[in-house]
């Protein structure tokens, strides 16, 4: 039924007109099917600043650029169909644990990076009793006995994929091509799971671009499921592309979420707000500066840090400097060339984030979300937009003035910083952002309970239905 689906879309065949392939898609119902997962996806993965990323990733990871260079290599009309078909399996075959349980479920959430599961215990808190499968995309799944009878299936289904992936393969390079075939993979996946599994009635995601979760999505509402979602980032305002969200209840960090969703491209869902992850603190200062922080992003520049390390320590020679790098491991930054060799300079990775923020009297930082985890852990930031390769205010921050902008460092920042900080109007601005800054949290949270509710649970109230399926046609 799956892949019927797939044929049913005309995914698989592709136009000679570029007219068409480009055109955007006309979605009457506003839910999430396969083309609409695909072209997320798509969307995304085709970027300038994603092409960055890869090309980051090629650069410090000696595995990532071999794998590459052997594609890149490749028969396009053999081979790189075929290494893309393996990439589908493994992605397949590293979702788990799926168990065998005589309690009936309600509802299934899938994620693959910390932040995104720390998102999923967010929302299953708000509804303590939920019957939850949580699933996660990990390497160890692919050596359970179980996934044999999942690669088995893809192997059997190959034939059909086939023309697709060769479609992927002259369209685009390898990192577009395997991640938007993964999002079919992950989409056979769930359609699978639903057809077994009547009484999951709701799938919880924590990303609307990831092609895990959208062919998560995609598979849910096929099946007429309910799709709940919650942002595990801020979402940058400015962003190149900023993917719609068709879910039936989403749960945002505030209002500012809902805004640039609107403004930038769709959101059709039932919305409540339930402000950021971890407890919101008020703005404290110091009578002198001791630490500073420096939190760092992919694609931080060496030589703007080297030289930002430089100036600080002119004028606060005693002062500790916390350097916290990005805590994606596949893009660490070699450190090699900036001589660390002051005691007072610290460089860490993967330490607890309310502990380092803490830590902290003023937090300096680039094109990051980080900064609205400092700011409710009540410390200042101070954005240098030159940290990083990532376009000027990305995410909006010093559009709305939420954030204070440097063009570098001065003696005299922690007082323009403070100044900037206790501008009136400053907190509504922090509270557009975050829900809870300053308010009732339990009243927040029931709020937030009653809409999931109405989604995972139809019972205590209507919950938006499938409207049906949208008549679209894309190709890679």
């Amino acid at each position: 039924m799956a892949l019927n689906a797939v044929e049913a879309s005309g995914l698989f065949t592709e136009s000679s007109s570029t007219a068409k392939i480009d055109a955007a898609i006309e979605i009457t119902d506003r839910q999430y099917d396969l083309p609409t997962a695909l072209r997320i996806v798509r969307a995304l993965e085709t970027t300038s600043g994603r092409a960055a990323v890869y090309e980051e990733i090629k650069n410090k990871n000696a595995v990532y650029r071999a794998v590459d260079a052997l594609y890149e290599s490749a028969d396009k009309r053999i081979l790189q169909p075929f290494f893309l078909f393996l990439y589908m399996v493994k992605c397949a075959v590293s979702i788990g644990p799926v168990e065998d349980r005589e309690a009936e479920l309600e509802a299934v959430a899938l994620h693959n990076f910390s932040n995104e599961e720390k998102t999923i215990d967010r929302v299953a808190a708000l509804v303590p009793d939920l019957r939850l499968l949580r699933l996660a995309i990990e390497r160890r799944h692919v050596l359970h006995f179980r996934q044999l009878t999942i690669a088995l299936k893809m192997i059997g289904a190959s034939a059909r994929i086939w023309p697709f992936l060769q479609i992927l393969a002259r369209r685009h390079s390898f990192m577009p091509s395997a991640r938007i075939a993964s999002a079919l993979a992950y989409y056979i996946w769930f359609s699978w799971l639903f057809e077994n599994r009547q009484e999951l009635k709701a799938a919880i995601i924590a990303s609307n671009y990831s092609p895990e979760a959208v062919g998560m999505a995609a598979a849910a509402h096929r099946t007429d499921r309910q799709v709940v979602y919650s942002n595990h980032a801020t979402v940058p305002a400015n962003g190149t592309v900023v993917p719609p969200v068709y879910a039936d209840c989403a749960l945002f960090y505030g209002d500012k979420t809902t805004q640039t969703y609107r403004r930038r491209s769709s959101c059709t869902a039932e919305i409540a707000l339930i402000g950021q992850p971890g407890e919101a603190h008020p703005m404290q200062w110091r009578e002198e500066v001791e630490t500073i922080g420096i939190f760092l992003t992919s694609g931080t520049k060496i030589d703007v840090l080297k030289s930002l390390i430089a100036t600080i320590r002119i004028d606060l020679p005693d002062a500790r400097i916390l350097i916290r790098q990005h805590p994606v491991t596949l893009l660490k930054t070699d450190f090699s060339g900036l001589a660390l060799d002051d005691d007072r300079v610290e460089l860490t990775i993967g330490n607890p984030l309310d502990e380092e923020i803490a830590a902290c009297d003023l937090v300096i930082c680039g094109n990051s979300g980080v900064a609205m985890n400092v700011l409710c852990g009540g410390r200042p930031v101070a954005y240098l937009s030159s940290l990083d390769g990532i376009k000027f205010d990305a995410n909006g921050f010093v559009e709305s003035r939420l954030v204070y902008s440097m063009p570098w460092w001065s003696d005299d920042i922690y007082s323009r910083v403070k100044a900037f900080y206790n501008l009136p109007g400053w907190v509504q601005v922090m509270q557009s952002y975050d829900a809870s800054y300053g308010a009732d949290l339990a009243e927040l949270k029931a709020q937030a309970a009653a809409v999931l509710l109405r989604n995972v649970r139809p019972q205590h109230g209507e919950a938006r239905g499938a409207t049906g399926t949208s008549s679209v046609k894309l190709v890679a």
